[in-house]
């Protein structure tokens, strides 16, 4: 159940990871950089009322799912250990890369223009990162099932 679970929710989220990369991020791009600034002050909080908590559930239950199944001789316990270090590494990128960056975007006078467009190339950049490990991720939960 919890190796289901478990894909569901990283095919969830790296769903909605490669939309924001796809889709959201270019717009993004697309704005100068006040203009950026002020969507992302008023708008970012629902992305992240969304996928915090997808993405921390996504990880708990993969990891919990990869802890059960240590035991098993099936060869499962290998791909749910790959979907657990994959989506530990999707949770680490955006602690460490994406989440502070995004606090600096909406905090008003944090950033000139010229250091929001460059902080936003890595953010993209690191994102897609997340997207790969997303990926990864919901494509060994399925093989794990």
């Amino acid at each position: 159940m919890l190796a289901r679970l478990a894909a569901f929710l990283l095919g969830l989220v790296a769903g909605a990871m490669l939309l924001t990369a796809v889709g959201v991020a270019p717009f993004w791009q697309t704005l100068p950089p006040l203009a950026f600034r002020g969507w992302f002050a008023l708008h970012a909080w629902r992305i992240g009322r969304l996928m915090r908590p997808l993405g921390a559930a996504a990880v708990l239950v993969a990891g919990v799912a990869w802890i059960g199944a240590r035991r098993s001789s099936d060869g499962r316990s290998i791909w749910r250990g790959i979907t657990a270090r994959a989506a530990l590494g999707v949770l680490l990128v955006t602690l460490v890369v994406n989440e502070p960056a995004n606090e600096l975007f909406a905090r008003p006078g944090a950033l000139t223009d010229a250091a929001t467009t460059a902080l936003l190339v890595g953010w993209v950049r690191w994102h897609w990162v997340r997207v790969g490990l997303g990926v990864v991720a919901f494509y060994a939960a399925l093989r794990a099932l």
